[in-house]
């Protein structure tokens, strides 16, 4: 009961903080990142979260390629990565939808992806290609949507076909206990410790493997350090 009456409070937190932000990111949009980063990072301290960051964010990097367990991973990542790095994440074309979470994605330049259209690899190759022009880090969640369970779900082909297109130079991060802080499915929240790890960044090839040793390599690590 208490892990529910907590998720209830981290959910309200989270939607006043973001209610707060809309206004300001409409009117100043160039301090974006700066007000995504205040605003993650007040979302976490009120909710009684800690981020402990291992490894560092690679400034050259070009995308950010990120396990995926719960709606806290985007502000965990947020505040680990720092003022200073703008991500723009990609999200299902669905979340776009919903009038506030929608506004609030729009407005911060993240970009949507159609999974139902063909197409979408196409629209999503152009967006990531105008998002790091100018200088956003393109932030993906290669399993396509959240995994609760103990390890990852298979990654998908897009993040590897947008990264050798471009010829981005790539991040892996593990983001480890977010499904234990808030879980959305099972709605409760508990607090404490989030890890967040940064591997070492690589220049993507045309070797498709790299995708899939990528992911081998969080996993071991994310499994090593879950909570039991």
């Amino acid at each position: 009961m208490f892990a529910k009456i907590r998720a209830f409070y981290v959910m309200l937190i989270l939607l006043l903080f973001i209610g707060f932000m809309i206004p300001f990111v409409a009117i100043f949009r160039k301090l974006n990142n700066r007000l995504r980063y205040v605003t993650s990072k007040m979302i976490i301290l009120f909710s009684g979260i800690k981020i402990n960051t291992v490894g560092k964010a690679d400034e050259t990097a070009n995308m950010f390629i990120v396990n995926h367990q719960s709606m806290i991973d985007i502000l965990a990542l947020e505040v680990a990565s720092g003022k200073n790095i703008d991500l723009s994440w990609v999200a299902k074309l669905e979340l776009f939808k919903i009038k506030f979470f929608g506004l609030a994605l729009s407005l911060t330049g993240m970009i949507d992806l159609d999974r139902e259209d063909r197409k979408g690899i196409i629209k999503l190759l152009k967006d990531s290609k105008d998002r790091i022009e100018k200088n956003r880090v393109v932030t993906i969640f290669p399993e396509g949507t959240r995994n609760l369970n103990n390890g990852f779900l298979p990654f998908k082909n897009g993040a590897g076909i947008i990264a050798n297109k471009l010829k981005l130079k790539v991040q892996p991060v593990i983001l480890v206990n977010t499904a234990r802080r808030f879980d959305i499915k099972n709605f409760s929240s508990s607090g404490g410790d989030v890890q967040v790890i940064f591997l070492e960044s690589f220049q993507a090839t045309k070797d498709k493997d790299w995708l899939q040793n990528s992911r081998e390599k969080m996993l071991k690590i994310f499994l090593e350090k879950s909570e039991k």
